[in-house]
């Protein structure tokens, strides 16, 4: 059984290392993909100290063993946060400090009152795995209802970050099953079972990591709703509508500054100089698109006139010049737009 442990643990850090690569060599990183990082380093950090601690029992790896679990739904927080573009303040820090309090406090408890400190510790770790996944939940919830219903955000973002926080809870009311067997009829811990749940919640992570949560960066909009009753009380008048979808129709023929990989709401706007309010109205209710659908058809404009001009660059890297963060993003979309992939779009233009 303890061959199989560390069996088990080996390929867990491995996994680790692998995602975590994988996210460091990502092209155009942004904060969540940092944060990401950190968070695999974690999950890493975890399983070696414990290998080694089954290997060199020592009371730091105990108590990091005890205490590690209060860092991940702080880290599932900050990383939903700055996935909805809002950025990691020094109040987030606040997250962090029970994790270095129970740490530090394990260092003072005296032997008499260990396992009276363990249930204490085990207790904040439930309680901080069902709050966080439980508030993540209600504003996946919230955002899903100010997003607009076709765009690619709620099918991405929204979805996975609602599988992760089902998985926090599905995690933890089987963790608090087998504690209560644990106490109830006094059986052996079932380690390493623990262990094979925690590979599978590190997987399910990475996954849906690098599939959503590093490609779709949604700038959630409260702008996103039917332009009828959105718009209806707008204090923007008609020839005021019109002059703005000038002003942003001319950006994007005379700009292709929409092609960087940040590009965002807030970009446009002081680019135009319309107020984002007013900006997000012309794009919603004259152009009939919310902005990152927007944003994207121009991209694909811009690949097919490329591809067009016969572009020698490969249909990846062609993908990552048109502002796209990886390949299966760009595809999609620009199947999406013309019903054909770059490359059968590619063969058809060479062959007319």
């Amino acid at each position: 059984m303890s061959n199989l442990y560390f069996i088990v643990s080996g390929i867990g850090a491995l996994q680790c290392i692998l995602f975590l690569l994988l996210l460091w060599i990502k092209r155009h990183k942004k904060l969540p993909d940092y944060i990401l990082i950190f968070w695999f380093f974690v999950f890493f950090i975890h399983l070696i100290v414990g290998i080694h601690k089954a290997l060199h029992p020592t009371r730091t790896g105990e108590i990091f063993i005890m205490t590690i679990g209060l860092l991940h739904g702080p880290l599932f927080f900050v990383y939903t946060k700055t996935l909805f573009n809002r950025s990691f303040s020094r109040w987030d820090i606040l997250h962090f400090v029970p994790f270095a309090l129970f740490t530090l406090l394990s260092f003072h408890i005296r032997q008499t009152l260990e396992l009276t400190w363990e249930v204490v510790v085990l207790i904040a770790k439930l309680i901080t795995l069902i709050a966080y996944p439980i508030y993540i939940l209600y504003l996946c919830k919230k955002a899903q209802r100010t997003t607009a219903k076709k765009s690619g955000i709620t099918r991405g973002n929204l979805s996975w970050l609602n599988i992760i926080a089902i998985l926090f809870l599905m995690s933890t009311g089987i963790s608090m099953i087998r504690l209560t067997t644990e106490l109830l009829v006094g059986v052996a811990y079932f380690e390493l079972w623990d262990l094979i749940r925690y590979i599978i919640w590190v997987t399910v992570i990475g996954f849906y990591g690098l599939k959503y949560g590093t490609v779709y960066q949604p700038e959630i909009s409260r702008e996103l709703v039917t332009k009828g009753k959105k718009y209806k009380h707008s204090p923007l008048k008609v020839e005021e509508v019109m002059y703005f979808k000038n002003v942003i129709d001319t950006f994007f023929r005379e700009s292709k500054a929409y092609l960087q990989p940040d590009f965002s709401l807030t970009t446009l706007s002081n680019t135009v100089n319309i107020p984002k309010h007013h900006l997000s109205q012309i794009i919603n209710s004259e152009m009939n698109a919310n902005f990152y659908d927007l944003i994207n058809a121009k991209r694909i404009e811009y690949a097919m006139q490329r591809i067009r001009e016969s572009n020698n660059s490969t249909l990846e890297g062609l993908g990552y010049e048109c502002g796209f963060n990886s390949k299966s993003t760009f595809f999609s979309n620009f199947k999406k737009k013309t019903g054909k992939t770059p490359g059968e779009y590619k063969k058809e233009i060479s062959t007319d």
